[in-house]
């Protein structure tokens, strides 16, 4: 669990701190899922709240744009938010502690796994993803389907792959 226990924050003194080393297995994040979160979380005592600074190494469970396979995606979440200290909401404050001090990560690191996964997810970068016409997956073998009659509107640019003049 991404759950902390902040509650000897709560009545001190700016400046306090406390750090936490992170070493949790597979983790679903609600609509992503991680293979592991390893790292560390320091928890600093500021005015108003608590700030949560640290990295966490992680491998992400993306799908590729071309080929649609499943994969695991390396990546190093870099973490700094300030947590409000319950009670009333804050302007710009958008995750607090419970009533009893403690603080579930798991949002801010859903957050920060999307924030890291490419727009355009490769499992490789020369990917040759899916035949148009049969749906293989080029990167496994080849298709065997023959690609249908040019159409005519295109012909003459056929003849540039060619090399013919036409």
């Amino acid at each position: 669990m991404l759950e902390f226990d902040l509650s000897p924050l709560i009545g001190v003194r700016p400046g306090e701190s406390l750090t936490f080393l992170v070493d949790e297995g597979p983790q679903r994040l609600d609509d992503v899922s991680v293979e592991f979160l390893r790292g560390t979380l320091h928890f600093t005592r500021v005015q108003g709240g608590i700030l949560v600074e640290g990295a966490l190494e992680t491998r992400i469970e993306v799908e590729c744009v071309r080929c649609l396979e499943s994969f695991s995606l390396p990546a190093t979440l870099e973490i700094e938010e300030v947590i409000g200290l319950g009670g009333r909401p804050r302007e710009g404050i958008t995750y607090s502690l419970t009533v009893e001090g403690w603080f579930n990560a798991a949002p801010v690191v859903r957050e920060q796994v999307w924030v890291s996964i490419p727009i355009k997810p490769l499992c490789r970068p020369d990917c040759q993803g899916l035949c148009p016409v049969c749906g293989q997956n080029l990167n496994r073998a080849a298709c065997q389907c023959h690609p249908g009659p040019v159409d005519p509107r295109w012909a003459a640019l056929a003849s540039f792959l060619t090399g013919e003049k036409g």
